[in-house]
């Protein structure tokens, strides 16, 4: 059997004294796909926060291409090949589009003209400062910023939040194109459960920091009683 890309085991993490996460396994296989459901306050995005190494675990453990990361900085995660778009974006707004990607950037299939290929407005402002950006345009550049680290993992932290529909739509076009077309893995956390299920192979449900329910995104489709008691259905942005 192939060993899992990313393998949680029993893991609590939370801040200062809470603990948010609790007791949470779950597994991921090399070009995967996984979607984080749950309302919000859930724990899906500490979950997330502790996968990248921003929240250091209380106990459990987090390994990654075989090597136990669970205390490793997040700057050696990234080297690694986890790739982290967080909640807010939090692009440099000092620096221009291109500055931006050009600090990240690695060597890799994914490079910077390969993001303007897929973002063409994040070439046409390319000269333009992440604060002179719209709200769908630093999403894009935010997203752009973890490709050129060419990840194994890409971890998409609510991608569509606060984006006006038909931006959301361009936005949910390119992280079709991203999941259906590359090898590497994806853990998507997203409030439109219906397109979150629709790119993913698995799900899990996961309420007050606990896990309620896994498996294949499908089956996880099909539960709408669960959906509408742990998630909340909203509805569904299409990739256009």
């Amino acid at each position: 059997m192939t060993e899992p890309l990313l393998e949680i085991e029993s893991l609590d993490v939370g801040y200062g004294e809470g603990v948010v996460v609790q007791g949470l396994s779950l597994s991921i296989g090399v070009g995967g796909s996984l979607a984080l459901l749950g309302r919000n306050g859930a724990g899906k995005s500490t979950l997330m926060l502790g996968i990248a190494g921003h929240l250091a675990p209380r106990k459990g453990r987090i390994r990654f291409a075989g090597k136990d990361i669970t205390t490793m900085p997040p700057h050696l995660r990234c080297r690694m090949g986890i790739g982290w778009v967080p909640q807010g974006r939090e692009v440099f707004a000092p620096l221009t589009v291109e500055e931006n990607l050009r600090i990240a950037a690695t060597l890799g299939a994914w490079t910077i003209d390969r993001v303007y290929e897929l973002f063409p407005k994040l070439k046409e402002r390319r000269d333009n400062f992440g604060n002179q950006l719209s709200g769908g345009e630093q999403q894009m550049l935010a997203i752009g910023r973890a490709l050129v680290t060419n990840p194994r993992l890409l971890l998409l932290d609510e991608p569509l939040e606060g984006l006006a529909p038909v931006v959301a739509q361009d936005v949910a076009r390119c992280i079709a194109e991203i999941t259906q077309g590359e090898s590497m893995a994806v853990v998507l956390i997203e409030q439109h459960a219906t397109f979150a299920l629709g790119l993913t192979q698995h799900a899990i449900i996961i309420e007050r920091g606990l896990l309620l329910r896994s498996g294949a995104s499908g089956a996880i489709t099909a539960d709408r009683d669960a959906l509408e008691q742990y998630v909340g259905i909203r509805k569904p942005v299409r990739a256009a």
